[in-house]
């Protein structure tokens, strides 16, 4: 079977919802520091199911403020507007791509993992002392190119499924296999697409893709995340397998036992909430 082409994964990604303009808008925002935030605030607060849910986060365990966050100017004053953008971020992307269907990806399940990678690689980010908000939307978006493969051909990602059940393969493996291309491949071009940094695009750069010197620490970052989720098996998936990690992935990070203890213990205690906030279908 032939490979999918580069004209047929910009078909797939030109074929995704658009975003809201707020997002687009606060996107383009994240390498602007002269950005306008109240303006933003306002333009976020008219919309009303993207204020419920940001402020559901604001007031959640993910923060644990001391007290109530009544509104996005006030959220954006107590956790500074970093925050918030990531926020509302989030809660568009889930809620954009939250109702589709496809023979090879079950969509609660898909953003159940997304969410407790997100959590993962803020509470690892947390650690290090690194941005918590870029990690936290990183990890979200980690496997968005898997969204995008199996939308577009949902029967041959349901092949890739098959195949990589058969051989006990790991999913990259198998997505090469059938479509010629993987989901990191895909998930870049989404990104890209909607003009993400590119601090956050080359989170999807593989290990193998550059020498240790060169390799992406976010990226780094992003993965061990990807595998405390599947390890933590919060989305309990049938299918769920914890991916390997290079040593120099771990060695980027140089996580320390009593880290990883604290990034797992924060992970399952945010993670029921922020699927309840973000993801209305999911049964946690």
């Amino acid at each position: 079977m032939s490979p999918l082409t580069s004209e047929e994964i910009t078909d797939a990604v030109l074929q995704l919802p658009s975003l809201p303009n707020i997002v687009i808008e606060l996107i383009n925002a994240l390498d602007n520091s002269d950005v306008d935030t109240n303006t933003l605030a306002q333009k976020i607060s008219h919309d009303q199911a993207l204020t419920a849910k940001v402020l559901g986060l604001a007031n959640s365990s993910f923060y644990g403020m001391q007290s109530k966050v009544g509104s996005i100017p006030h959220a954006v004053a107590v956790l500074g507007f970093n925050s918030v953008r990531s926020l509302v971020t989030a809660a568009a992307v889930v809620e954009t791509f939250s109702a589709g269907k496809s023979q090879g990806l079950d969509y609660a399940e898909f953003w159940k993992h997304s969410i407790a990678t997100a959590l993962a690689a803020k509470a690892i980010a947390k650690c290090l002392g690194l941005n918590q908000d870029s990690a936290f939307i990183a990890g979200l978006l980690h496997n968005i190119g898997r969204l995008v493969l199996a939308t577009y051909s949902p029967m041959r990602y349901q092949e890739v499924l098959s195949w990589r059940s058969v051989h006990d393969g790991d999913l990259i493996a198998a997505e090469v296999h059938i479509l010629g291309i993987d989901h990191k491949t895909a998930g870049r071009a989404v990104l890209q697409h909607w003009k993400f940094p590119s601090s956050i695009v080359d989170t999807l750069n593989a290990a193998s893709e550059t020498n240790p010197h060169e390799h992406h620490r976010a990226a780094s970052l992003v993965a061990v995340a990807d595998a405390i989720a599947y390890g933590l098996d919060l989305s309990g998936g049938e299918h769920d397998r914890v991916p390997g990690i290079s040593q120099m992935e771990w060695d980027l990070l140089g996580l320390q036992e009593t880290a990883l203890m604290e990034i797992f213990e924060a992970t399952e205690m945010q993670f029921e909430e922020a699927c309840m906030i973000l993801v209305a279908t999911a049964k946690v």
